[in-house]
């Protein structure tokens, strides 16, 4: 069995498992914003993505054909201490890109998170610090790669709140982006801002739209800045929340982007499971 077949079925594994555990969140987050009983916590988000179109400044179609595949798990470890949280986030994967005949498997970037939940009682509320690791697999000279080989410092703002009918769900993040030693390239700072409501339909079911929105400073480029370099993406979606039984609950997300600048365009279907111990 290859490296790509393995992750594949590390993937569909990690979902069923999740399908049987123990979830004792009202609802799931994009990472870890809701509060959670002291102790440790499983995250497994199964995820896939696929994009042909690769756009240009303007947001014209400069690449057609791209064939882009990218799939795994985003494997989260969270430690719960009253109103601090403790998180790392491991990604393992597969990119494959069809346009330049090539791939990489592997571990990802990991990221660690600090957070605190503040004394606030109408909502949940939790700033966070992220560091994110360049530990996934980069070359400069591999047209594929599924680490990005630099460090990002990244300032998060968690929101939710939880009503019979309504849920909300929004996360604001800033991120400062270093440069890439081996590249030498420094991307542009990033904000993203990422929003979900819920309608409840039915007992333990919830469905809903979702937002992603993300822009980027422009490039720089051995210390010069590249013009017109930075990206943008629109991505609109929704996501519906089952609770199987009373203490197990999933979420399936799917995303469409709309509009995008520098990067590319195409679509990510995303579960999202907590296993409580």
């Amino acid at each position: 069995m290859n490296i790509k077949t393995l992750v594949l079925w590390m993937t569909i594994l990690c979902g069923l498992y999740a399908l049987l555990q123990p979830i004792p969140a009202h609802a799931l987050n994009y990472a870890t914003g809701i509060k959670a009983a002291p102790g440790y916590q499983l995250n497994l988000y199964p995820f896939y993505s696929h994009a042909d179109i690769f756009t240009n400044k303007n947001g014209g179609h400069s690449v057609t054909d791209l064939g882009l595949n990218k799939y795994g798990v985003m494997i989260g470890n969270s430690y719960y201490a009253g109103d601090f949280l403790l998180n790392v986030n491991i990604p393992v994967g597969t990119l494959d890109v069809g346009k330049r005949k090539s791939d990489d498997t592997g571990l990802g970037d990991i990221q660690l998170r600090a957070g605190w939940f503040l004394p606030v009682e109408t909502v949940t509320v939790m700033p966070t610090l992220v560091v994110k690791v360049p530990t996934g697999s980069y070359d400069k000279n591999h047209p594929v790669n599924f680490g990005d080989g630099q460090a990002d410092l990244i300032a998060e703002l968690y929101l939710f709140k939880l009503m019979p009918q309504i849920s909300f769900d929004a996360v604001l993040k800033y991120a400062v982006r270093f440069r890439n030693p081996d590249s030498n390239v420094t991307p542009g700072n990033e904000f993203t801002a990422e929003g979900l409501a819920t309608w409840r339909l039915a007992e333990k079911i919830r469905i809903g739209p979702a937002v992603n929105f993300i822009i980027g400073e422009d490039n720089k480029k051995s210390g010069k800045t590249v013009a017109d370099s930075g990206l943008m993406r629109l991505s609109l979606g929704g996501e519906f929340y089952y609770g199987r039984f009373d203490h197990v609950k999933i979420s399936l997300a799917a995303y469409q982007d709309v509009l995008s600048r520098n990067t590319t365009e195409g679509v990510l279907v995303i579960s999202r499971f907590v296993i409580r111990f």
